[in-house]
């Protein structure tokens, strides 16, 4: 966070009450409810806390609201929504590129991103899932319709997941077969 503090620092704002450019910013640890009813928690999160020169005007911004945000993320143990944004950057693909080959709506992945709203835990797995370049290269294959497929490796995993009858079990099965009769109903 040393980092984000000093670039902070340097970076000049504009009071929304007065318009002066005379804002100094200093961090705070700043506790919030998240949650409602018995089941709301105290979070924390250091934010900017501003205040003009020119008319003593204090306030937070939407980096403070981006802030707390990140802290429910981390609370939730899901992607904050940069660490979203700077995987689909990681590939070089565009927001309609990345939802896509994911199948990922890119409304969805724009409010993530964005942090509009968060992820449900599944999404957020499927996103952390996506961070290992080999399950994005499988994806990428399974979209390509020019893919061939081997019988073999079709039928391989088949004959995995399913018994298969030694030969007096089939036998077995046939006989009961032949003497199954539907019986009218009564």
């Amino acid at each position: 966070m040393k980092q984000t503090n000093s670039v902070m620092r340097l970076i000049k704002h504009q009071c929304p009450e007065c318009g002066s450019n005379e804002v100094r910013t200093r961090i705070v640890q700043d506790k919030f409810e998240y949650g409602s009813g018995p089941k709301a928690i105290t979070l924390e999160a250091p934010i900017p806390y501003r205040e003009c020169s020119s008319c003593n005007l204090q306030y937070t911004d939407s980096e403070a609201d981006d802030l707390r945000h990140d802290a429910v993320c981390r609370h939730l143990e899901v992607m904050t929504p940069s660490d979203i944004k700077s995987l689909r950057k990681g590939y070089d693909l565009t927001r309609a590129q990345f939802a896509e080959l994911t199948r990922i709506g890119e409304a969805s992945l724009a409010r993530w991103e964005t942090g509009e709203v968060i992820q449900n835990a599944a999404n957020d797995d499927y996103l952390y899932l996506l961070s290992f370049p080999e399950n994005l290269k499988l994806l990428e294959e399974r979209r390509n319709p020019q893919r061939s497929v081997k019988t073999e490796e079709v039928a391989k995993p088949l004959t995995e997941r399913f018994k298969m009858l030694d030969e007096r079990s089939l036998k077995t099965k046939l006989q009961e077969e032949s003497e199954f009769e539907l019986r009218p109903a009564a």
